[in-house]
């Protein structure tokens, strides 16, 4: 009678000291896919726009100039490797410089690379505050990479701000995409529509392939497939030089306007090269192209202004 109950008492054993052992490993295990699988939102893009806001996005604006800047701003320098990351308050002022140079370019559209929507060890919602610092009203965010817990995640990838309404697209993935568990070098496009001047405009926030430049072609051939007869303004870091394939795919295309020959961009305390573009349609007139100096993120701020034509 007595070898009974501790042969039951045994048997439950067996099964706990597994769970005891293992459990907490697996059930991080389980959270962090099911993160990444189930949660993010992978191709599907975030905003602020309301209905009202949409419906206002189809009705369209009438401007005779739109100016747009593009920036890659580094993720504010959040993640400072490993499991390291700076603290909140020093990000939130970072993203408050960055806000600052572009409220005083006063832009209609502003498309940003590596920028942050969620951080668990630096809560600051990049895209949120520099919108909001930026008097831009609308923004745009897809993903390029979400990894961590539910409640406690890095969310990183483009972005769109702008003074009008536009509607969101999508957030197809781009070639040489890998699992979701992968952060470094995973590359989506950002697409949205703004209706200007009588015509619908697609609108794209890039950052290609930073390591392999053959991928980034490719990138770039499936970015130009996607556009093909539909009037684009693409912008952000393309990763490639002007006599480099991925841009030089764009000029034979006969389809873009923008400069090729402007200032360097990256990196900013030491520039030397110019991969960060804004490309418009081919019949838009650039009117001016800059290139500010700042130290508030690795690459440089890219500002165009194009006169747009109307048409019926």
């Amino acid at each position: 009678m007595t070898d009974q109950p501790r042969q039951r008492w045994w048997k439950k054993k067996r099964y706990i000291i597994p769970l005891v052992l293992f459990g907490p490993p697996a059930l991080l295990v389980f959270l962090l896919v099911f993160n990444g699988l189930v949660l993010a939102n992978n191709e599907q893009p975030t905003s602020n726009l309301t209905a009202d806001d949409l419906a206002v996005a189809a009705t369209g604006i009438e401007q005779p100039q739109l100016k747009v800047v593009a920036y890659n701003i580094a993720k504010g320098f959040a993640h400072q490797g490993g499991l390291s990351f700076a603290d909140e308050e020093t990000v939130r002022e970072r993203m408050r410089q960055v806000a600052e140079l572009i409220r005083a370019e006063q832009p209609d559209l502003v498309f940003l690379s590596e920028a942050i929507v969620e951080c668990g060890p630096c809560p600051v919602n990049q895209v949120e505050l520099i919108a909001q610092e930026a008097d831009l009203d609308y923004w745009i965010f897809g993903e390029n990479y979400n990894l961590g817990l539910p409640l406690y995640r890095v969310v990183g990838g483009n972005a769109i701000l702008s003074r009008h309404p536009i509607k969101p697209i999508d957030n197809p993935s781009l070639a040489g995409r890998q699992p979701f568990y992968v952060t470094k070098n995973n590359r989506r496009v950002l697409y949205a529509g703004l209706h200007i001047n009588g015509y619908p405009l697609l609108l794209a926030s890039i950052h290609n392939d930073s390591f392999d430049l053959e991928n980034n072609a490719a990138q770039m051939r499936q970015i130009l497939v996607r556009t093909d007869g539909v009037d684009t303004l693409m912008a952000g870091d393309f990763n490639a030089k002007p006599d480099e394939p991925p841009i030089q795919l764009i000029r034979e295309s006969g389809r873009f306007t923008g400069k090729l020959d402007g200032p360097l961009t990256f990196s900013a305390k030491n520039p030397h090269q110019t991969i960060d573009f804004i490309f418009a349609p081919a019949d838009w007139e650039l009117i001016e192209h800059r290139v500010p100096v700042s130290d508030a993120s690795d690459h440089l701020p890219v500002v165009s202004t194009f006169r747009v034509p109307a048409r019926e």
